[in-house]
C-alpha cells in the first residue's frame, strides 16, 4: 500500500491534466451514441426527400445573339485608330440598348399581345399579377417594362462578340416567350436603325462622290493646262516620292474631314432631340470628352498609327511590313485599354444620371462626341505630317513645285474619289442586303434547360449533413459531458481503481424480480463476479499484519449506488466465510433496511440512546455469516451521534463479534458524517457512477480523503459501467467468462 500512497500523492500534488485522445475513444463515442446518431440522420434523410418532392423545377430559357461592330464610313482594315470608338465597348453599348427603355416597352407591348396565344395562361408566373380560377389578370404594359430588367439577365458572352440573353422561371413556355420576344424585337430595331443608316450613309457619299469626281476633273484639266504652258518637265525619283507620299496623307486627311462632317451631321441631330428636355446635356458630355488625359491618349494612339504608316510606306520585304505593324499595334492596345476603361467610367457615371427613358440617346451623344474628338485629333496629327512634306516641296525649283503641287492635288482627289466609289457601291450592296447589327444565333428553343432542383446535390448534402449533425451531436453531448466513463479515465486522474461494477440492467435476466441484492438472487452472474473481485482486491489491498476490520462505503454524490455495493459487498464477505455485519450509518437517507425488506426500527440510533439492547437491532439475512443493522430513527444530530464516544464503543464491540464490518455512510459531499466515520474506521471505499459522477465533484472528494489519510483510503469503484455498448475486448471477455454456461452459448451463437 505504500507504493500506491506514493503513486496517488504525486499524481494528486499535480494540476488535473485533460487526458489525450484516441482513435478508439472517439469509436466508442459513436457506438454510446449510435441510436441518435442513426435517428437524426434519418430525420435529415425524411427532411431532404420532402424538400426535393415539394420543390419546384426552375427553368432557364437562352436566346444569344451576334453582335456586328459598326464600321466607320471609310474604314480601313488595318486602321488601329478606328477601332478606338469601336472596341470592347461596343457589346456594352449594345446591352445598354437592350435594356434602353424603348426596347423595354417595345418588348411588354408584344409579350402582352402574345398571351392571348397561350394555350394554359393560368400557369404563368412571371407575365401576370395574379391568376385564380376563373380569371387570369396580366400585368399591365409599365409594370411589365419596369420588371423586364429583373426577369432578363443580359450578359456579354466571353471571347465572342455575342450578348446572351436569359430568363428563369417555373414555366418553360413562358421562358421561351420572353427571351424570343426580347430578342426579336432588338433584332428588328437594329435592322430598322442600320438601314436608316446605310441610307443616310449612301445619300451622303453620293453627294460627296460627286464632288469629289469634280475635283478630280478640275484638278487633271489644271496639270494639262500647266504642261501645254511649261512644256515637258521631268520630275525626279525623290520629287515623285514626296508627291506620292504627301497625296497619300492628303487623301487619310480628306477622308478622315469626310468622316468628321457625317458624324458632325449625326451628332447635331442628337444634339437637336436632346436640347427638348435637357439643353445642357450634349455641352457637359462635350466637356466630359476634352478631359486632357482623354485627349492626350487619343493624339498618342494617331501618331503611333501616322507613324506606321510612314514606315511601312515604302518598304517591300512583307516581313518587316508585318514586324512594324504588330511592334506598333502592341503599343496601341496598351493605349486603347487604357482609354476604354477611363471612357467607360465616364459612360456609366453618365448613364447613371439620366432618366431611364433618355439614356439610349445619351449614349449615342456620347458615343458620338467620342468619335469627333477622336477624328479632330487624326486630322490635326495628319495635318501635321503634311505641312513637313510641304515645305520639302517648297524647296523645288518653281516649274517642278507648280508641277509637283497639281500632280499632288490630282493624285489626293483619285485616291479620294476611288474610296469614296468603292464605299458608295458597298452602300449600295448593304442597303439592299444588310439586316442589322444584331443577328439571333441560338433561339430559346433549343436551349431551355432544368437548373434547379439539383436532386443528387441536394440528396448528397442532405446526407452529409445528417450525418454531421448526428456526429456533432455525439460530441457536443459528450463535451458538455463532465462526468466519469470509463475506469481507464478514473486511471489517467490518478486514482486507485479497485474494481468496476456492471450495469445491472444489461446483465440480469430479464424473467428475474429486480433487486439489489444480486450476490444472494444470482450468485453465478457477472455482477456478483464483480462484487466478489472487488472483495478480493479489498483483501490484498493492506499488506500489514493486521488485518482489515472495519470498512467505509461512501460517495461523492447521492445516488452513485454505494447502498448497493455496500449490501452486496458485505454478502460477498460472507460468501469468503467471514461474519459480516452491514451497519447502515447513513442516519439522513437509509435504505439498507428497503433491500432487506425489513422495518427501519429499532435500529443504530435507537442502540445509541440505549433505547434497545444490541440483540434486538442486530437481524440476520438469508445468507450465512451475514446479518445487520438498520439505521434506526432518524435523530435530529447524525454527525454529532456519529462521533460520539458511544458510537466508537459500539463500533469496538461489533469488531469482537465479527470478522468485518461493511458501514454504508452518506455521500462525502453532502454532509460530514462520513468524514467522520473515515477517521475511525480502518478502510474506505470511494463509489462513483459512470455517466452520473462529475468529474470535478470526484477529484475534489478523492483529493479530500487522500489529504486527510492516504493510508485510511482503499481506493474506489465505477458502478453501473455499461461496458457493453461502448468498452473494447477486455470488458467483454470479463463478461463472457463470468456469464452463465447458457448465456455463453448464445455469445458464441452470435459470433
Amino acid at each position: 500500500m505504500g507504493k500506491l500512497d506514493q503513486i496517488d500523492k504525486e499524481i494528486f500534488e499535480m494540476e488535473f491534466e485533460p487526458e489525450s485522445k484516441k482513435i478508439t475513444d472517439y469509436l466508442n463515442l459513436i457506438r454510446t451514441n449510435l441510436l441518435p446518431i442513426i435517428l437524426i440522420f434519418a430525420i435529415s434523410l425524411l427532411v431532404t426527400v420532402i424538400y426535393i418532392r415539394n420543390y419546384r423545377t426552375v427553368y432557364r430559357s437562352v436566346s444569344t445573339l451576334k453582335i456586328d461592330k459598326p464600321q466607320s464610313i471609310l474604314d480601313k482594315s488595318d486602321n488601329i485608330f478606328m477601332q478606338v470608338a469601336m472596341s470592347e465597348r461596343v457589346l456594352s453599348n449594345q446591352i445598354e440598348m437592350m435594356k434602353s427603355y424603348y426596347i423595354r416597352d417595345v418588348v411588354a407591348r408584344s409579350l402582352l399581345d402574345s398571351l392571348k396565344n397561350i394555350k394554359e395562361p393560368k400557369n404563368l408566373f412571371l407575365l401576370v399579377r395574379s391568376v385564380s380560377d376563373r380569371d387570369v389578370v396580366p400585368l399591365t404594359q409599365e409594370e411589365l417594362r419596369r420588371k423586364l430588367n429583373s426577369i432578363v439577365k443580359i450578359e456579354v458572352k466571353k471571347s465572342v462578340d455575342a450578348v446572351s440573353l436569359s430568363s428563369e422561371g417555373y414555366n418553360a413556355e413562358e421562358l421561351l416567350l420572353i427571351t424570343n420576344t426580347y430578342s426579336e424585337v432588338y433584332v428588328n430595331y437594329s435592322r430598322e436603325l442600320n438601314r436608316q443608316d446605310i441610307t443616310n450613309v449612301k445619300k451622303f457619299l453620293e453627294d460627296e462622290r460627286q464632288k469629289k469626281m469634280n475635283d478630280l476633273t478640275n484638278s487633271e484639266a489644271s496639270l494639262q493646262d500647266f504642261q501645254k504652258r511649261a512644256g515637258y518637265i521631268v520630275l525626279d525619283e525623290q520629287a515623285k516620292l514626296l508627291i506620292e507620299n504627301t497625296s497619300r496623307y492628303d487623301a487619310e486627311k480628306n477622308t478622315a474631314e469626310i468622316e468628321l462632317r457625317m458624324n458632325e451631321n449625326n451628332l447635331n441631330s442628337l444634339k437637336q432631340e436632346s436640347a427638348n428636355y435637357d439643353p445642357k446635356l450634349a455641352k457637359y458630355i462635350e466637356g466630359q470628352i476634352a478631359e486632357p488625359y482623354i485627349q492626350q491618349l487619343q493624339k498618342q494612339i494617331a501618331e503611333l498609327e501616322v507613324k506606321r504608316d510612314i514606315e511601312i510606306a515604302n518598304i517591300t520585304d512583307q516581313k518587316v511590313k508585318e514586324k512594324i505593324v504588330s511592334t506598333t499595334a502592341a503599343k496601341v492596345e496598351s493605349l486603347i485599354k487604357n482609354l476604354d476603361e477611363k471612357v467607360e467610367i465616364m459612360r456609366s457615371g453618365l448613364l447613371a444620371q439620366t432618366p431611364d427613358e433618355k439614356r439610349n440617346l445619351s449614349q449615342k451623344i456620347f458615343e458620338a462626341s467620342l468619335y469627333s474628338a477622336a477624328l479632330k485629333n487624326k486630322i490635326g496629327i495628319l495635318s501635321g505630317f503634311i505641312r513637313k512634306y510641304e515645305s520639302e516641296i517648297t524647296k523645288l525649283p518653281a516649274d517642278n513645285m507648280e508641277l509637283a503641287k497639281l500632280q499632288r492635288t490630282m493624285k489626293m482627289n483619285e485616291k479620294l474619289y476611288i474610296t469614296l466609289e468603292e464605299k458608295y457601291q458597298e452602300a449600295t450592296i448593304n442597303e439592299r442586303t444588310r439586316f442589322g447589327n444584331a443577328t439571333m444565333l441560338e433561339p430559346g428553343f433549343d436551349t431551355v434547360t432544368q437548373i434547379a432542383p439539383n436532386r443528387n446535390l441536394i440528396f448528397l448534402t442532405g446526407t452529409v449533413l445528417g450525418l454531421f449533425l448526428g456526429l456533432s451531436f455525439a460530441f457536443i453531448r459528450n463535451f458538455l459531458d463532465k462526468s466519469i466513463k470509463s475506469p481507464e479515465q478514473l486511471e489517467n486522474m490518478g486514482a486507485s481503481v479497485l474494481s468496476w461494477i456492471p450495469s445491472f440492467k444489461e446483465l440480469l435476466d430479464v424473467h428475474s424480480p429486480e433487486t439489489d441484492f444480486v450476490v444472494e438472487l444470482k450468485p453465478t452472474s457477472s455482477v456478483s463476479e464483480a462484487f466478489k473481485a472487488l472483495r478480493t482486491r479489498i483483501q490484498y489491498s493492506r499488506l500489514e499484519d493486521i488485518p482489515l476490520k472495519t470498512m467505509l462505503v461512501t460517495s461523492t454524490i447521492p445516488v452513485e449506488g454505494k447502498t448497493i455495493v455496500s449490501v452486496n459487498l458485505a454478502g460477498c464477505f460472507a460468501q469468503a466465510g467471514k461474519r459480516t455485519l452491514l451497519l447502515d450509518c447513513d442516519l439522513r437517507k437509509p435504505r439498507v433496511h428497503n433491500i432487506f425488506k425489513m422495518e427501519r426500527y429499532p435500529g443504530l440510533s435507537d442502540f445509541l440512546f440505549a433505547n434497545v439492547e444490541l440483540n434486538e437491532i442486530i437481524r440476520p439475512t438469508k445468507i450465512a455469516n451475514l446479518d445487520f443493522i438498520t439505521s434506526g430513527t432518524i435523530p435530529p444530530n447524525p454527525s454529532e451521534l456519529l462521533g460520539s464516544m458511544q458510537f466508537k464503543n459500539f463500533l469496538e464491540k461489533l469488531k469482537g463479534m465479527y470478522d468485518m464490518l461493511v458501514i454504508d455512510s452518506p455521500p462525502f459531499i453532502s454532509v460530514t458524517d462520513s468524514e467522520i466515520l473515515f477517521n475511525i474506521i480502518d478502510g474506505t471505499l470511494l463509489v462513483c457512477r459512470a455517466n452520473m459522477t462529475p468529474i470535478d465533484a470526484f477529484i475534489k472528494t478523492y483529493k479530500r480523503l487522500h489529504k486527510i489519510n492516504p493510508h485510511n483510503l482503499l481506493g474506489c469503484v465505477l458502478n453501473n459501467f455499461s461496458f457493453k455498448s461502448s468498452y473494447g475486448y477486455y470488458y467483454n471477455y470479463y463478461y463472457y467468462y463470468s456469464k452463465p454456461d447458457d448465456k455463453k452459448r448464445n455469445i458464441k451463437n452470435t459470433k
